[in-house]
């Protein structure tokens, strides 16, 4: 019997992680379309974790890779040094602009220069049916890598009161701060 949970929960997490199989595309738009992918299969809100963090390990540049670690360590610290009374550092998406997230994305343009690459992705968050769908555009911004394209950073597009603004890259950074403030005498 523990052999079959072991083989289902090992399935699933290959199904999700499909997309990674992609990592290092060979254009920016292919790369992009892999982590989006996996975003929309993961549905992560508040900063990954380190299961979660693995899904999107592949498809993400180091730096990246190494900011939303650094800021899973500072919301672990949080909970810990709060005894989890308290919110987390980081509630929502912090991989779009919308707190909801998107439930739908399209790629737009994209613009290779060099090693760097940003392509438009547009979203989309269709609520409960009824609601009016909520459309924006942030850009992901790539770098390329000796095996390919990696997201390395995505710049918010919100152009409304509370929603994610500026990079997803300076929002880690923040986060992050807690465990030097929480360190320092």
């Amino acid at each position: 019997m523990k052999g079959l949970v072991r083989y289902a929960i090992l399935s699933v997490l290959l199904a999700i992680a499909a997309p990674a199989l992609a990592a290092g595309s060979d254009s920016p738009a292919a790369a992009t379309k892999a982590f989006y992918d996996t975003y929309l299969k993961a549905q992560v809100r508040g900063i990954a974790d380190a299961k979660a963090r693995a899904l999107f390990t592949p498809l993400i540049s180091p730096a990246l890779d190494k900011l939303l670690a650094d800021a899973d360590a500072a919301e672990q610290l949080h909970f810990r040094l709060t005894k989890n009374e308290e919110p987390p550092l980081v509630e929502g998406d912090p991989f779009s602009s919308l707190f909801e997230g998107a439930t739908s994305y399209r790629i737009g343009k994209c613009v290779e220069k060099a090693e760097a690459a940003t392509c438009d992705v547009e979203l989309t968050y269709a609520g409960s049916s009824g609601e009016k769908p909520t459309h924006w555009t942030d850009k992901a911004m790539l770098v390329k890598s000796g095996g390919g394209w990696l997201l390395d950073d995505l710049n918010f597009g919100a152009t409304w009161d509370f929603g994610n603004k500026g990079r997803m890259q300076d929002l880690l950074r923040e986060v992050a701060k807690y465990t030097k403030e929480q360190e320092a005498p």
